[in-house]
Order: structure tokens, then sequence, then C-alpha cells
């Protein structure tokens, strides 16, 4: 099972054993840090600041290209509580193909909307690089949001930094180092394929019928370390303490598991397949991608294989391309 707890800064995921166990005692609730609400400026805003100072790297010039696209700060993914919200009751239905397809279509939209989400992100970091390939420096604005979007991924040694704007000696960094920022940010804001998610979520929740699942709106055996955070499991073993999140909304729970294997370091080899996978223009194959869910569980390869069978058998790399994008 996903296991999750409330970080000051992220959602991550931390394995103990060889699976997920849990995040620190000193984590918190919220996914990432709460971002204002400005999610229309475009990567060429004119609000952004013109007077940027040329890069040491060549007097480059600032960035004023791609004045269609716009920088997309979503709101924060956090551990909620589900007491307003119930989804179906898939367990009523009795005839296994109707509840398979009845589980699709239900699920599936919520996974495409979360992953539509990752892929705003991802279209301003590439025009960014793109401006950069073409020797356009960043703005300010649009370094103060590049280190936002790091911090939601979790990118090391931007967790919770809080750059000196005034300081443009500290704030300015050759190209190079942008560069390499900016496509170790595309290695992290990509999709997760609609087959892969709705195998997981299929599995950690009996196709729909899970306790959690109907009450915690929790489709993916999420768990979180803090007090009251989410619901006891009945059969928890007496030397544990953790709980299963609850979420807001079914939504948010798809939201929180897609962040998480984009950002925490268990997942680091799925998202190296995945990017790999980018460069040589393959699909993104999600049971090619369930390798990289090896610490998801405690049975670790055996969960894998069970992950892939379920794509296999259900053909659920039929809705990848439809609905992962």
């Amino acid at each position: 099972m996903m296991r999750s707890s409330q970080v000051s800064f992220s959602f991550l995921l931390i394995p103990a054993f060889i699976c997920l166990a849990g995040l620190s005692a000193a984590f918190t609730g919220t996914a990432f840090p709460s971002d204002d609400n400005d999610r229309s400026s475009p990567i060429n805003s004119e609000n952004a600041l013109i007077d940027t100072p040329v890069s040491l790297d060549n007097a480059i010039q600032t960035s004023h290209l791609r004045t269609d696209v716009y920088v997309f700060h979503p709101r924060p993914v956090v551990i909620g509580d589900a007491s307003g919200y119930t989804p179906p009751d898939f367990s009523n239905i009795k005839d296994t193909r109707t509840k398979k397809q009845a589980f699709y279509d239900y699920l599936l939209p919520k996974i495409h909307l979360a992953n539509q989400e990752v892929m705003l992100e991802r279209k301003w970091i590439a025009a960014l690089l793109e401006n950069l390939d073409q020797g356009l420096y960043p703005t300010d604005q649009e370094l103060i949001d590049l280190e936002r979007i790091e911090n939601r991924y979790a990118v090391p040694g931007t967790r919770g930094s809080r750059v000196d704007h005034s300081n443009r000696t500290a704030f300015y960094q050759p190209a190079d180092q942008i560069r390499n920022r900016l496509q170790g940010m595309l290695t992290r804001a990509d999709i997760v394929p609609a087959s892969l998610v709705i195998a997981q979520a299929a599995k950690e929740s009996g196709w729909g019928s899970s306790r959690f699942a109907r009450e915690g709106n929790n489709y993916f055996g999420i768990w979180c370390f803090t007090r009251n955070c989410g619901m006891t499991p009945i059969r928890r073993d007496n030397n544990r303490s953790h709980e299963v999140a609850t979420f807001d909304s079914v939504e948010e729970g798809v939201r929180y598991y897609i962040r998480t294997i984009n950002s925490h370091f268990a997942y680091t080899e799925l998202r190296n397949m995945r990017a790999q996978a980018r460069q040589q223009d393959r699909q993104l194959r999600g049971e090619k991608l369930a390798t990289g869910l090896v610490s998801y569980s405690e049975r670790g390869m055996m969960y894998v294989n069970e992950i892939r069978s379920m794509i296999q058998y259900n053909r659920l790399k039929r809705f990848s391309r439809i609905y992962s994008a």
C-alpha cells in the first residue's frame, strides 16, 4: 500500500522495510506549500520585470518568446475530511463485467483531469527551456515561478528554500544551471499512464469496494501518520500507529497519488524510465513503468507482477492514450 504522511512541505511517501511506510514525525499535512491563486501569468507576462540584468553567461537576453504559455500553480493537495462526500459503492454491483466498467467510467475522468493538471505545469517548463535554448534567459518572475514548481515537486535543495530576490547576484545562475533545473523538472512533471493508475486503484481498493474507498475517498491505500488524519485499519499491527488517509473527494486522492509518484525518491526509477521513453518518442506503457513501483508495497516484485497482470488481463493499456494526457 502507498503510505503517506502529512509533511510541512510535501505529501511524500517513505519506505519502511522494503516498502513505503510513511513520512517522518517532523512532517505535517499539506502536500506542498500553499501557493497563491496566480494561475494566469504568461511565461512572458507583461507584469514580469523587463529590466532583468543580463546573465553572466554570454550576456543572453531575458525571456520574451512564448506569450501563449501560462504558468500554472495548482491548489495544494492535502489530506482532508471525507465526511461530506461518498463515492459509489461498487460492491453492490454483482456482475463482474458491469462492475469493472462502472469503475472505469467513474475513475478514468478523474485520472485524466489530474494528468492534465500536471501537463499544464510541464508545458510551461518546456516553453521556458525552449526560450533558454534560443538564448533567452528567464525573467525574475519566471525564476520565482520555477522555484515554486520545484518546491511542489520536492526537488532536492529547493524544499522550503527562500531566495533573496533583492540579491540578484545570488538569484541568477548560469544558463547551463537553469537548463539542468528545467530538464530535471521535465522528468518529474509528467503524466502517470492511466493504465497504471487504474490498475493500482483497482488493486488497492478491491475495485472500489474497500471501506477506505467508500468512506475515505482513498483508492490507493495511502497511509498517514498524524493522529486523526484518516481511518484506523481494523487489522493494524500493535506495533504500528499509521492510519489510512482520507480525502475531501476522490479527485483529491487521485491528485495526491499522482503527485507523490512524481516527487518521492522511492519512484525515481519509474520517472527515469518515463523520461527515457519520452526521449525516444515511445509510448508511456503502464506495465513497463510498474517496475518502478517495487517500493509501493512490502511485497516488492510480487506486487509489481500483480499490477502488470491486471493491466494485461483487463487490457487497461487501451485507456492510456485517451485518459493520460
